[in-house]
């Protein structure tokens, strides 16, 4: 199971509705209607979709002991497709043309032979297809923190659109992401700042190509379906300079979290002028290279890091518009007696990482959405600016 063992790789969705207080064999005899069933006999649609057990790809089972630990609910969406190579489907009608016109005197085929070619060549390939000659299949984890009302997976793209319709169809509840937008408005709205998450504006870090009146744009933001997920780039800017400047401690509402930057930082420029950087090594955040792109504008579209916080670290790397983690290294668990044990573990350590990174965001969000935040930009300004400490990427 993806979450049971190794790195962790996951984005989190807020379950909306009449939510479960606990994980029962209802729940289980709803995922279990919803599995992916293949038809034995008929041919397959290109995309099938489903729940799965999760230990495997072929686990159409779900019991207390394989799916519920603690008050958790574990399982995957299986996503197969059925797809015949286009350059395959194109030699077999080439070689059932061919076969045909050696058969005429004239040496060429007719437009009736050709479309009956089609059809024996669409018969065969729907034969092939019922066999699962071409069938791929994937394994989504999923985990559902029923407390907390939160799903963790790492589904992106369209495969985080079928986990929200299935989702939606099999228990009646929404899914929504947790991204930097929808995160900041979950910690405002409840203190009744909506109207102030609302007027947010993209910060100026740097001069802009047309000068100093001329705001970032964020084109990635543009084209997304959030509006405020520039929010998640700026508070990767404001821990870059947090870490850097400030030593990268921050008192947060989870306590006391340190925060390193690591081996990776990727930038972008948030006019849509002066490109991307994607820097590697040791110290990447501190070279010459990182700060040469902030002056250009470029914001921070990933980075890895380390967290410090309640005795334990966490290796992780962070997309801050979805505030998606990636080959998250939860700390080692002492001495599990158990796989239980040690997933039951996992899943505390797993909670505590969305904690401490949640404690962060807020204790940004809330500087973000104050008076206070023109004097953090100013500094984190004139950080920017001020000659760098020269430091080399390994």
């Amino acid at each position: 199971m993806g979450f049971a063992s190794g790195s962790v790789s996951f984005r989190r969705f807020a379950v909306m509705g009449e939510c479960p207080k606990l994980a029962d064999q209802e729940l289980l005899d709803k995922l279990a209607e919803y599995r992916l069933q293949l038809g034995e006999f008929s041919v397959p649609d290109e995309v099938e979709y489903g729940w799965c057990g999760g230990r495997h790809i072929l686990d159409g089972q779900f019991s207390f002991e394989h799916n519920v630990f603690a008050d958790c609910l574990s399982f995957a969406l299986r996503i197969d497709t059925n797809k015949v190579p286009g350059d395959l489907k194109k030699a077999y009608e080439m070689m059932e043309e061919e076969a045909v016109a050696a058969g005429n005197p004239s040496g060429f085929i007719s437009k009736n032979q050709k479309r009956d070619v089609k059809e024996s060549v669409r018969s065969k390939i729907e034969e092939e297809l019922k066999t699962g000659r071409f069938r791929r299949s994937k394994l989504v984890s999923v985990l559902w923190d029923i407390p907390n009302q939160v799903i963790y997976s790492p589904a992106t793209g369209s495969s985080a659109e079928k986990l929200m319709e299935l989702f939606d169809r099999t228990f009646g509840l929404t899914l929504m992401p947790l991204g930097a937008g929808s995160l900041a408005m979950r910690m405002l709205e409840p203190a009744g700042r909506r109207r102030d998450y609302e007027d947010l504006k993209p910060s100026r870090f740097a001069i802009g190509p047309e000068g100093e009146s001329q705001h970032p744009d964020y084109p990635w933001i543009a084209k997304g379906p959030e509006p405020k997920d520039f929010l998640g780039n700026e508070f990767l800017m404001w821990l870059w300079h947090e870490s850097d400047a400030l030593n990268g401690n921050v008192s947060t509402e989870a306590g006391e979290v340190t925060v390193m930057f690591e081996r990776s930082i990727d930038l972008e420029c948030a006019y849509g002028q002066t490109g991307k950087d994607a820097l590697r090594g040791a110290g990447s955040s501190q070279s010459l290279e990182a700060r040469d792109a902030a002056r250009t504008g470029k914001v921070v579209r990933k980075v890895t890091m380390l967290l410090h916080a309640g005795g334990q670290q966490y290796d992780l790397s962070l997309n801050p518009e979805t505030m998606a983690v990636g080959s998250g290294k939860l700390p080692e668990v002492e001495e599990a007696e158990t796989p239980r044990v040690l997933y039951e573990e996992r899943i505390a350590l797993l909670r505590d990482l969305c904690r401490y990174l949640d404690g962060l965001y807020g204790t940004f969000i809330k500087s973000r959405a104050s008076s206070a935040w023109e004097g953090h930009l100013g500094g984190i300004r004139r950080w920017i600016q001020k000659p760098n400490k020269v430091v080399a990427a390994a």
